[in-house]
């Protein structure tokens, strides 16, 4: 089995779980002395000298060792989503929204206004017609809370699992070889999402050249 047919996110978590491995052959996790000189960046490097035979170790991975680095792995995932939410800068005081599992949130703030478009991955669809409905405002206008048609106010759309993609605009699906986690972990492809919801905002008549850049944002939902 290649490591390019597995899903972006399995592939996350098997390579972080081959890195962690490394640890646990000698016995314990990395030290104090490890942990202050290591990096993001050297946990990068790891992952991708792993990526093509991590299905081989994987499949060769004992019960435990498997169950141990499961565990660890969540934790770790634990601290990582909080720390990127601290990446979005958030208007006040509007809550901040809640991303669709299975999809994610486009957020832009323009004019004290903060605007953000509800997108689902692939193999998913909104649970409520979204066609003409391409996002959802907090501002002054909406008494700081979120213009949502679900109950609760913060969760702005539901990405149920579904075939085919009709309920949403076009442009409200992440493409078919890339999910939301996929999109936020590429500049590139970040940059992209941001672009388009930019352009549609402006065609409905939205000044965009006066946005919050450093408000600019892609959530996520887990």
């Amino acid at each position: 089995m290649c490591s390019s047919c597995l899903p972006w996110k399995t592939l996350l978590l098997l390579s972080l779980a081959v890195l962690l491995a490394d640890f646990t052959e000698i016995g314990a996790l990395a030290g104090l002395s490890e942990c202050e000189s290591a990096t993001i960046d050297d946990v990068n490097e790891s992952l991708k000298k792993y990526s093509k035979c991590l299905p081989d170790m994987i499949a060769k991975g004992e019960k435990a060792s498997i169950n141990f680095l499961a565990w660890t792995l969540q934790e770790a995932l634990d601290l990582l989503r909080p720390a990127q939410e601290q990446f979005c800068k958030q208007l006040t005081p509007c809550p901040r929204p809640v991303a669709p599992k299975n999809g994610g949130l486009v957020c832009v703030t323009i004019d004290s206004t903060q605007y953000c478009k509800p997108m689902c991955n692939k193999g998913y669809d909104f649970g409520f017609l979204r066609s003409s409905r391409l996002y959802e405002v907090c501002g002054n206008a909406t008494g700081f809370s979120w213009t949502t048609q679900l109950i609760g106010g913060k969760a702005l759309a539901v990405c149920n699992p579904s075939e085919m993609a009709i309920s949403g605009a076009k442009s409200a699906y992440f493409p078919s070889n890339s999910t939301c986690v996929h999109t936020l972990a590429s500049p590139e492809a970040q940059a992209e999402q941001l672009n388009i919801f930019l352009k549609e905002i402006a065609e409905q008549g939205i000044d965009v050249s006066v946005r919050d850049q450093g408000a600019d944002c892609i959530l996520c939902g887990y």
